[in-house]
């Protein structure tokens, strides 16, 4: 240890300089090569259990997901979600992963295995909406997170409807966000899809027979 001190006093300015930079730029290298690692295993995981699907299980369910990734995923609305987990209005992320906000209002640990007890919450609560859809309204808050099997169980628009509006095919579609939507059948701009969806939820109700 003394033999390594005293090589770095050894060193000049530029010399320490340069050896610092080094460390910082492998650390760098090792933290966000890790994350990348945890993206791509995740992203496999999701193409594994189907998520983003009709046949989504809430088995699925894991730590890491947020509120949003589950409202999306299984076409479940965040405030539903939000309801169920008696989280208050102001406390509202949809950003904030599971294993964090079970953490923060102290759900504790499962009692039917080593997980957060949060998920088995959002489990029983993804069940309940399917066998009870509860349209919990958008307003003006159309997002490109959004998919429109989401965006019809908070409006109680039918999908049929929004996808006739805007001109894409439902079937195979349903699940999936309004961004991958774009992408998939160059729209022109998520913004773009976004306001046509939007305008299609707007006059839903001028269009009813």
């Amino acid at each position: 240890m003394k033999s390594i001190i005293k090589s770095i006093k050894s060193l000049s300015k530029i010399q320490i300089l340069a050896l610092v930079l080094v460390v910082v730029g492998l650390g760098l290298t090792i933290y966000f090569g890790l994350r990348s690692f945890r993206s791509f295993k995740q992203l496999q995981y999701i193409q594994q259990q189907e998520l983003f699907t009709a046949t989504a299980s809430p088995d699925a369910i894991r730590p890491w997901m947020t509120v949003r990734f589950v409202a999306t995923a299984y076409a479940v609305p965040q405030e539903y979600l939000f309801d169920a987990l008696d989280i208050p209005f102001d406390r509202r992320d949809g950003n904030d992963a599971l294993y964090h906000l079970n953490q923060e209002f102290e759900f504790g640990r499962s009692a039917y295995g080593e997980y957060p007890a949060i998920i088995d919450t959002v489990r029983q609560a993804i069940g309940q909406y399917r066998e009870n859809p509860v349209p919990t309204g958008l307003g003006d808050d159309v997002r490109p997170w959004m998919s429109i099997q989401y965006i019809a169980n908070s409006t109680g628009i039918p999908p049929d409807y929004i996808f006739k509006q805007i001109g894409l095919p439902m079937t195979g579609n349903e699940y999936k966000p309004l961004r991958l939507l774009d992408e998939e059948f160059d729209y022109g701009g998520r913004q773009k899809l976004v306001e046509a969806v939007q305008a299609a939820v707007d006059r839903y109700g001028g269009d009813k027979p």
